[in-house]
């Protein structure tokens, strides 16, 4: 009897053991089958972005307007252009006639494109000449510079399906109209930029992630302090070959933890329109952990990694898209 135990337990552990040892080679196979594919469909997602940008710069109006209308799904819904909801193809395209055709000399200038998978983040400037009518204001050769962030989804065929503007409304007007200008611009923005948390809320939140991510002196804390800004039922694009809930994300972060122990993270861009936030970070540290199955080296390490969030008005991320680069060794 004591024999038979001692060899059931033997047997558990064994079995337990196992399955430890497959779990973690699993999600290490999840982990890395995804990357390469993801990774070049964020890249195509960027270069939908540039060539966005350079039909708009066309000088043929005409051409330009017909490409630029083009980019988008016959089935889009565009958020922030119109007070009584998203606009279809026919609202945006309403839309961006003036833009396109009282709006003159204009050159879209991209202060930073944010891409991760099927979804992109830009942060624009430009400035161009009002030379007729545009929401409501006429003017001949008025100098107006515009700024503004804008969110983007494509579908499988490269158009963009959903588009969220989160557009400076008051610095526009306030050039065209001066202080009651800034006043109304202010107004439009109150009713055009989305319901849920604000852009200084998520900027907000933002941060405390990259604060949360460079607790390294205290790894427990870490991980649970950072895995708190997500919903428990957060859908993870980017890290697997599917949709990963927030168990594979926090093995995910724990195995990277574990390899690079002492990331110490910065953000170098942070947008946000309609309750999303994007952020383009990078993050240096050593390695000292196995990590792809390479041993720990102790040389220095640099993370780069773009992502696109979605969050409800408790300031949840509900949905996340990753777009982390390979690991670089210094």
């Amino acid at each position: 009897m004591v024999t038979y135990l001692i060899t059931l337990n033997a047997l558990k552990n064994g079995i337990l053991i196992g399955c430890a040892v497959c779990l973690m080679l699993l999600s290490e196979n999840l982990f890395a089958q995804s990357t390469a594919d993801w990774l070049q469909k964020s890249e195509k997602t960027r270069l939908l972005m540039i060539e966005m940008d350079e039909i708009i710069r066309d000088r043929n109006r005409d051409r330009a307007f017909q490409k630029y209308i083009q980019f988008f799904s016959p089935k889009v819904r565009a958020f922030g252009l119109y007070v009584d909801g998203p606009a279809d193809l026919e609202g945006l395209r309403k839309h961006y006639h003036p833009v396109f055709f009282e709006l003159r000399d204009g050159v879209l200038l991209s202060d930073e494109v944010i891409t991760a998978g099927p979804m992109a983040a830009q942060r624009y400037h430009s400035m161009l000449y009002l030379d007729g009518k545009f929401d409501g204001v006429e003017a001949r050769g008025k100098p107006v510079h515009l700024r503004g962030q804008t969110f983007f989804q494509f579908n499988p065929d490269d158009e963009v399906l959903k588009r969220w503007s989160n557009h400076n409304h008051a610095f526009r007007m306030q050039q065209l109209l001066g202080t009651k200008g800034a006043i109304a611009g202010a107004e439009i923005a109150l009713k055009l930029n989305g319901p849920g948390i604000s852009e200084n809320a998520v900027i907000q939140k933002l941060s405390e992630m990259a604060d949360a991510y460079n607790l390294v002196q205290s790894p427990k804390q870490r991980l649970a302090q950072f895995l708190s800004f997500f919903r428990h039922d957060v859908k993870v694009h980017g890290i697997a070959q599917t949709v990963a809930d927030l168990g594979l994300l926090s093995d995910y972060l724990e195995r990277t933890w574990l390899a690079f122990p002492d990331l110490t993270r910065t953000d170098e861009a942070r947008l946000s329109a309609w309750s999303y936030g994007a952020v383009r970070w990078r993050a240096l540290g050593s390695h000292r952990g196995t990590f792809n199955d390479k041993a720990a080296t102790l040389r220095p390490v640099l993370l780069k990694g773009e992502w696109i969030m979605k969050f409800n008005s408790d300031g949840k991320i509900t949905e996340i898209w990753t777009n982390d680069a390979p690991i670089a060794y210094q």
